[in-house]
């Protein structure tokens, strides 16, 4: 074989082995790239706390690494219930992997507590909802201000869709989310909550909310018909007739008289051997307003149990994955957009 041949050969192996190479250089570049662009944020899993009104008010953030600083992601705050925790409250409801899976950042907010009287609820972290709970309410914290401050600065730190603001919650963080959706309904896109009741006033500046409550049918504790059960560690509740004759369907309709919604019937009716979906979709900004009865739920509507089976009656079991509550509170808040929060921002843009 002559040298024309053999140089002839090396070109042809060099161009061979290059293109064999060449690709897995280019992947190896793209993961890098990937890598690079995963949006990292020292809140990420650490508290974090600003002052309101002279408390230290805190917080934990999950935050997905799919992330990215150059696209918006929506904002989802859980509200713990009553004795409970934003650490727990994040074990609990297992939000963490529905975050992962549609790319939403979630706050779990600290409720706040003083040295109330024991025996009506006090000495344990609360939400002030309106006549309920606990410490939050007998010292009227203001804790709608707090939230209110906590998404305007989540707003300014990460890169979040104002217009797609979320608030979900348990039980009083339930009844919270509620209340702070009469607050500032110019923040919130929609709200869906488990385990409670609005137990508060319809505010003047109030915009409809579309709202959606999952509330089990054999719950212990906010009894399914009624919240006269929560009076007895409510000193306010007990003064007030609202508080004490509120129950998922009377929340249900109070919710479409706010909403300004069409009909004195329900125009949803969806039946189910689980559960049963009621409400009314013909309202003012398209806010709905639904409630899910679980025909065999208890109090806790989550996957996962709540306390330890030797500490009744602080413990009440989860569903044990019959049903995956959050995918169906994300499923009702994704359909909802803040119009409120567009339009400020388009306007804050012309300016």
């Amino acid at each position: 074989m002559n040298s024309r041949q053999w140089f002839c050969i090396a070109i042809l192996l060099s161009l061979t082995f290059s293109g064999c190479i060449e690709p897995n250089n280019q992947q190896a570049s793209e993961k890098e790239e990937v890598l690079v662009e995963n949006f990292t944020h020292p809140w990420n899993g650490t508290e974090q706390c600003l002052e309101h009104e002279e408390d230290q008010r805190c917080w934990i953030s999950y935050i997905p690494s799919t992330i990215s600083e150059s696209e918006s992601a929506p904002l989802l705050l859980d509200l713990h219930g009553y004795g409970s925790t934003m650490h727990i409250q994040k074990n609990h409801t297992g939000l963490t992997e529905l975050a992962d899976n549609v790319g939403t950042v979630i706050l779990y907010p600290q409720g706040i507590h003083r040295d109330g009287d024991p025996s009506m609820g006090g000495g344990a972290p609360s939400w002030n909802q309106g006549t309920c709970c606990a410490d939050a309410a007998v010292y009227d914290i203001d804790d709608s201000g707090f939230l209110s401050a906590l998404i305007d600065l989540a707003i300014e730190e990460l890169p979040i869709d104002e217009t797609r603001v979320y608030v979900t919650g348990w039980s009083n963080g339930c009844g919270m989310a509620q209340r702070l959706a009469m607050d500032a309904s110019h923040q919130i896109a929609a709200i869906a909550c488990t385990s409670f009741y609005l137990l508060y006033d319809v505010q003047p500046e109030y915009t409809p909310v579309p709202m959606l409550e999952l509330h089990g049918f054999l719950d212990e504790h906010a009894i399914y018909a009624t919240s006269s059960r929560s009076t007895l560690y409510n000193p306010e509740m007990q003064e007030d007739t609202d508080s004490l004759t509120t129950g998922a369907v009377q929340n249900l309709m109070r919710w479409a008289e706010y909403n300004g919604c069409e009909g004195s019937v329900p125009d949803i009716n969806s039946p189910g051997s689980l559960m049963t979906t009621t409400g009314f979709s013909n309202c003012e900004n398209g806010a709905e307003v639904q409630l899910i009865t679980v025909h065999q739920g208890n109090h806790n509507l989550y996957v996962n149990d709540w306390g330890e089976p030797n500490a009744w009656p602080y413990y009440v079991p989860g569903n044990q994955g019959l049903y995956d509550t959050g995918q169906i509170m994300w499923d009702f808040l994704s359909r909802f957009t803040n119009e409120a929060s567009q339009e400020n921002l388009s306007f804050e843009e012309e300016l």
